[in-house]
């Protein structure tokens, strides 16, 4: 190209450039797809700008100035222009959107898997379970009695225990104020109800049934597992980081990963977690419309503390005194 292509666009506009001036131009919006936008960009606020020029002139009218008549073959070549130009400029927009969106899941699926690489640690974590919301069954069904079994106590306001392999400490309170304690020390499951015997089985996972998640491979006793369920079966994004420009320097920047669940996939509909960014921690998982049995509950889970509980502390002695009987099934 022999002129510059600043120059080109301003004679394109002025309908002063000749047939070698408009093969130039020519080839030179067909070099990049950004030419394209930008000479779009530039003919769009030209042609505004025109138009309040009009505008103006309607309210005082000035003279008009003469002007040659243009050939019929250089408005056939501006029409054409402006109607290729305008395609590439909508394909590069949407190429663009496409790349960015591509862009976005690609960031969101690797932090993923950042999170549940920094969920794999020795250290014992502490949860505090909520209950957000605990709709009515969906369908009516009758209450089944098990004998060996007394009526759960409430989720909400639960603390949770986890070590790895499969080990838990789950405390609730009932409603006199007594504890009814379940849990496994990932070689047998155990129950710890106020009164009656301590009951043990060989089957861990006689006592998670509790904790709502265990029914479709999201279980709240491995979040490392339950994370790596996000992969395939959801929709990921990630949000804007917060804290990011602490001046006090107090808190660590956190950023929210949300993901919804795809259709045909079982789980919970949606699943939020806020973590630390620099250290890939996580503050606190909330899931909407976790399936519980017959019910559907938001439960949010918040990490309270990470620290050693002691080699005794997931095994069912730990939390009765010596003297209960011990029954094993």
């Amino acid at each position: 190209m022999t002129c510059d292509p600043d120059e080109l666009i301003s004679r394109y506009l002025d309908d002063l450039l000749t047939e070698n001036e408009h093969r130039d131009l020519q080839d030179w919006l067909r070099s990049s797809p950004d030419h394209a936008r930008e000479f779009a960009r530039i003919v769009l606020l030209h042609d505004r700008l025109r138009g309040e020029q009009m505008a103006i002139s309607i309210t005082r009218p000035l003279p008009r100035p003469q002007s040659c008549p243009v050939p019929p073959e250089t408005r056939w070549i501006r029409r054409s222009l402006i109607i290729a130009c305008g395609v590439m400029a909508a394909f590069v927009a949407l190429f663009l959107m496409s790349l960015e969106v591509g862009k976005t899941s690609a960031v969101a699926s690797t932090e993923l898997k950042r999170l549940i690489s920094a969920q794999e640690t020795e250290h014992d974590r502490t949860y505090r379970i909520s209950v957000e919301e605990a709709p009515t069954p969906r369908r009516k069904r009758q209450p089944v009695i098990d004998g060996n079994r007394p009526p759960k106590p409430p989720l909400d306001g639960a603390v949770l225990h986890v070590r790895k392999g499969n080990q838990f400490v789950l405390i609730r309170q009932m409603a006199g104020g007594q504890q009814f304690v379940t849990g496994s020390n990932g070689q047998t499951s155990w129950a710890v109800r106020p009164d009656g015997p301590v009951r043990i089985s060989n089957d861990l996972t006689r006592f998670n049934r509790d904790l709502p998640g265990h029914e479709h491979d999201f279980p709240l006793i491995q979040i490392e597992r339950g994370l790596a369920q996000l992969q395939n079966a959801y929709d990921i994004q990630l949000l804007p980081i917060e804290n990011d420009d602490d001046s006090a320097g107090k808190d660590l920047p956190t950023r929210l990963l949300v993901a919804v669940k795809k259709r045909g996939h079982r789980g919970p509909q949606r699943v939020e977690i806020t973590y630390s960014v620099p250290t890939g921690q996580i503050h606190q998982l909330r899931f909407i419309e976790m399936p519980y049995g017959p019910e559907h509950l938001t439960v949010r889970l918040t990490q309270e503390e990470e620290r050693p509980l002691g080699p005794t502390f997931f095994d069912h002695q730990s939390h009765h005194a010596s003297d209960r009987v011990v029954e094993v099934e």
